[in-house]
């Protein structure tokens, strides 16, 4: 069912901006994480191990994910909910 919803075009609609709010969240966390371990502790890219850049990759997927999702439900009413004809 969900599927048959998501062929409709709302349903392209709804992922098209499911896309789009990933991206702006994403460019946000990497923005806020990233830079402000930059800026807080003076440390650049170079200087960064491994473990690192795997913590903060993982930190701002999830984030971004968590965040996505969230925003991604009031999205999921207006594009695939009942559509009431009065």
């Amino acid at each position: 069912m969900l599927l048959e919803k998501l062929k409709k075009p709302e349903g392209k609609k709804f992922l098209l901006s499911v896309l789009v709010i990933f991206i702006i969240v994403l460019s946000i966390l990497i923005r806020a994480t990233i830079g402000g371990v930059i800026e807080e502790y003076n440390l650049p890219l170079s200087a960064w191990s491994m473990q690192m850049y795997i913590l903060q990759g993982a930190m701002v997927l999830v984030y971004t994910t968590v965040i996505t999702l969230i925003f991604s439900l009031p999205l999921a009413f207006y594009f695939l909910g009942e559509k009431e004809t009065h």
